[in-house]
């Protein structure tokens, strides 16, 4: 019989998570993160369980079919039901990886793989291959294995970013979230199944024991339930971009995620974040140390302490200053009194902060440091304050700053100039006036905002795309906060701070070509572009793309417009839903 592919729509994505509505793209009826049920399990709603599962091993290999629980195959028909099937194969255990089964799982929609099949099956590799769901067989026995279960997970949701995604017995309502976070969309009941048989509610804090004054119970229903809010909650993280938040707190049910998520945290750590831009609204929560190890923190650092130089004009003089709770810092009570205090636009004023370290005043609209929240107590830890102190002298010693006065209250081992008089708060007028006093002792050229602004916009164009060769004979215009920048008369861009971007008009496209500011992608065909740019249009792209990054897109090589992505890199090669929204067609 041939198969009829899933309808899968991206409703929502946060880094490796997807929320994907299953069927008719106007109205799904099945969603994931979701369950896989089987002849055992109790009857669950289609709308948090979207497939049946049927493990054959009566003869071997055994084999696994799949099947899903409405008509979500086009055109949405009665009989328009997908199915699935394939061998699973001989699985060794991932200690072995050495050895080859000699019996390989079965390749088509519905793929099996296990550690062994990853070492030694080339047909994994074939640029046609495209399953629609893959199942990690060897999950639960990976999980014991330091670091290979998110090395698996990832290698796996990078090289089939269409397919979704099962691991059988792995998944509980105390791991669903932070699983989702690492890239599985599919989870099954096995483990509910096996606390009920032990008389244990798996709830979404972990496996306890019921509580019998509220006669509570440990039947499957009790554990549907537990299910279904964790997925739920899962689900809205997701949509809200608040993922990460509920997977610290998840992680905390055992000693075992906390170690997956620090090991998928130094993984995802080796390379650039997945988002360079977010909607003005969302926030990043820091509410715990484990937050400072989130791949964009963790980026922000490295690029602060390795990439970052600020323009000519502000390599004389740095102010250190406090951040504020209120994001951007400028839009704060006390940095208006900061900012009164300093006169002098040559100055360079950097916040100190956790958990990014340094802030520079011309990076503070940038995702994550207009976004971050966290807690203020005026206290700093050991590690803290240790990351301060790295980066504020790997920048004086990499800049050469003559000056470096010091408004943060907090020590150095450099040479510095205390504003700070002892039990005084930074904002108050007797810490102000000393501030002013030693920014005007050291005082440089004066300078005009636009001016200023010109260089500010240098340093965020070398720190958003790399150059800022294409702002060469640029001005500044027009009036805050969004600031245009013109070519003579001509507008050609425009800040935008609430996102923290700029807004380039179609004009300035072939110059920002030649100077390679935008990184390319190259669609194919040869009507004319129309809409937007989804995965069969393209035929090369960078594999780090961001979600918020602008492109331009060439046809023939020729430049036919831009873009900006909707998607992160990863899913470009063969992903679905749209992949980045049409700016501008030549």
């Amino acid at each position: 019989m041939e198969h009829k592919p899933l309808a899968r729509t991206v409703l929502s994505r946060w880094r490796h998570a997807r929320l994907i509505g299953l069927g008719d793209r106007a109205n799904p009826v099945s969603f994931t993160p979701g369950l896989c049920l089987t002849d055992n399990d109790p009857e669950a709603g289609v709308e948090i369980a979207p497939f049946t599962i049927e493990h054959d091993s009566s003869s071997l290999p055994a084999t696994l079919s799949m099947n899903a629980r409405g008509p979500w195959a086009y055109p949405f028909g009665e009989g328009d039901v997908p199915t699935y099937e394939g061998v699973e194969g001989h699985t060794l255990p991932p200690s072995l990886q050495e050895a080859d089964s000699g019996q390989g799982q079965s390749t088509g929609p519905l793929l099996p793989v296990s550690w062994q099949r990853l070492v030694h099956d080339p047909t994994l590799l074939d640029a046609e291959l495209s399953p629609e769901i893959v199942v990690i067989q060897d999950a639960v026995q990976l999980a014991g294995h330091p670091g290979r279960l998110v090395q698996t997970i990832r290698l796996l949701r990078e090289r089939f970013p269409a397919a979704l995604m099962w691991a059988p017995g792995l998944g509980g309502p105390d791991n669903c979230a932070i699983l989702s976070w690492f890239g599985l969309d599919l989870f099954d009941l096995r483990r509910s199944q096996q606390a009920m048989a032990q008389g244990v509610l798996l709830s979404r804090d972990g496996p306890r024991h019921a509580d019998e004054s509220c006669n509570e119970s440990v039947d499957m229903g009790a554990q549907l339930i537990e299910w279904q809010a964790s997925l739920s909650a899962t689900r809205s993280a997701i949509r809200t971009g608040t993922l990460r938040e509920l997977v610290e707190k998840q992680s905390l049910n055992s000693p075992r995620l906390v170690e997956h998520l620090r090991r998928h945290d130094a993984l995802m750590s080796q390379s650039a974040p997945l988002s360079m831009h977010v909607e003005k609204e969302q926030r990043f929560r820091c509410h715990s140390p484990v937050s400072r190890q989130d791949p964009i923190v963790q980026d922000w650092i490295r690029r602060m302490e390795s990439e970052y130089m600020p323009s000519e004009i502000h390599r004389e003089t740095l102010v250190l200053l406090p951040c504020s709770a209120r994001k951007p810092y400028s839009s704060s009570q006390s940095h208006r009194f900061f900012r009164s205090a300093i006169r002098d636009r040559s100055v360079h004023q950097v916040m100190v902060t956790s958990p990014l370290g340094l802030v520079p005043r011309e990076l503070e609209e940038q995702w994550p440091a207009a976004h971050y929240d966290v807690p203020v107590t005026g206290q700093w830890d050991d590690d803290e304050l240790a990351t301060i102190r790295r980066l504020v002298r790997g920048l004086v010693e990499r800049v050469g700053y003559k000056t470096v006065i010091n408004h943060s209250g907090i020590e150095f081992d450099i040479d510095t100039i205390d504003t700070r008089p002892e039990g005084v708060g930074a904002s108050s007028k007797a810490a102000c006036d000393v501030l002013r006093d030693a920014v005007e002792s050291v005082s440089g050229k004066s300078m005009s905002e636009k001016q200023y602004l010109l260089h500010a916009f240098a340093s965020l164009s070398r720190w958003q795309f790399g150059s800022d060769d294409w702002l060469e004979g640029l001005r500044v215009g027009g009036k805050p906060p969004r600031w245009m920048l013109m070519s003579g008369k001509q507008h050609v861009a425009q800040w935008h701070p609430e996102v923290g971007r700029f807004s380039f008009t179609k004009s300035i496209l072939p110059r920002l070509r030649e100077t390679g500011t935008l990184r390319e992608i190259e669609i194919g065909g040869d009507a004319p572009w129309k809409g937007d740019i989804f995965a069969p249009m393209v035929i090369s792209a960078p594999s780090d793309l961001k979600i918020g990054e602008e492109v331009l897109v060439i046809r023939n090589g020729d430049l036919i417009g831009s873009a900006r992505c909707k998607a992160a890199g990863w899913e470009w090669n063969g992903g679905i839903g749209r992949l980045a929204k049409s700016q501008h067609r030549l």
